[in-house]
Parts: C-alpha cells; structure tokens; sequence
C-alpha cells in the first residue's frame, strides 16, 4: 500500500481512533517525542524503556519500527491536512485564500523541532508521506492560482512558470535545503508571503 492509499484511508486504518486508552496514550506519547528529538533514533526496544511499555503494546501500533513511524506520521500529516483545509473554506478571494493556507501550514508544523524536520528529508519511510503531503499541497495551490487569474486576483503572463517555481520551491523546502537558513514552519509563511506580495510586501 503506497503512503497515498494510505493517507487516503479512513481514520480507523492509521489514526488513534481504534486503539485501546492505553494504547492512544502511548501513540501521543511517540508523536511528540518525535516532535521534539525526531525519530532516527526510534528503535522498538528503546520505545519500550523510554515509554515503560511491553513490546507487544509497541507492536500494536505497527508490526515493525517502519510501521510505526509511518502510522504516527500519517496521523501527523492528517491532521496537518486538516488543519489547511479549513483554511480553504469559505474564503473571500483566492488571495485570501492563499494568505490563510500558508499561515496555515505554518501554525500546524510550528511544533515541529529541526530534527523532526530533518528525518522528514532523510528516513525513505517518511519521506514518501511528506512527498504525498507536498505534492497535495502543490494541487491545492496551484488550483488556488488559476482560479485567481480567472477572477483578476492574480496577473501573471505564464501561470505554467508559477506553478513549477511553486512546486519546486514548496519541494526544497520538503527536502530540508533551507533548513540552516530558516525554520520550516517560518519557511512556509515566508514562501506564501514573497509568492503573494512580492519583495515590496505590497
């Protein structure tokens, strides 16, 4: 099953929903030390010390440590589509719209610490969700633009040229390339802020 069909699947496949009190609390508990440390490091024995947890309540989240990330992920980028997509709904102008989706984004990966970020870029399992949520967002954008340049929000003499600088800069920023320079989350604003109003912040 590709992270698509996954992220796609309804909440009873990868979210807490299912799982028993305990369970649900351990998950919480993974979700944010990998907020905060990243998850290079996750291992299923050290989650049984660091959590004080057998392996079989560990193995009930995913049946190997890959699965467990990417369980904890797709809930993680779940809610993060969530999040934006109500920044979507009942907007005044695609600009507006725009406005909201990238402060958007960046409010629901402010809790992400830099290693969190970085394992996104480096661990393939993690990887292939971040790419599916990216390349969702880039539709979503995109969408967003035509629509503007069909009310007259948007002037641009090659909407084509836009929404592959869109795709590629949202891709670097997926990738970790800025990650030395700016936050991720901050990135993101900044991205849609420069993409909206330009240099003169007009």
């Amino acid at each position: 099953m590709t992270a698509k069909t996954q992220l796609e699947t309804s909440n009873t496949d990868n979210s807490p929903a299912t799982l028993t009190p305990r369970q649900r609390a351990l998950f919480s508990d993974i979700l944010q030390s990998f907020l905060s440390d990243g998850f290079e490091t996750f291992t299923i024995d050290g989650a049984t010390k660091k959590f004080h947890c057998s392996k079989s309540t560990i193995y009930s989240l995913g049946r190997s440590r890959d699965e467990v990330i990417r369980r904890i992920l797709i809930s993680f980028f779940r809610e993060v589509t969530r999040r934006t997509d109500l920044a979507l709904r009942n907007y005044k102008s695609p600009k507006s719209a725009l406005e909201n989706y990238f402060h958007a984004i960046g409010n629901a990966l402010e809790p992400a610490s830099a290693a969190f970020m970085r394992d996104l870029a480096k661990e393939a399992v993690a990887r292939e969700i971040y790419d599916t949520n990216t390349k969702a967002a880039t539709r979503k954008i995109a969408d967003l633009i035509e629509k503007g340049i069909a009310t007259g929000d948007f002037n641009t003499e090659n909407p084509d040229f836009i929404a592959a600088l869109i795709a590629t800069g949202l891709e670097q920023i997926q990738q970790g390339v800025f990650s030395e320079l700016i936050d991720a989350h901050q990135a993101y604003r900044q991205f849609g802020t420069l993409l909206l109003h330009g240099l003169t912040g007009n």
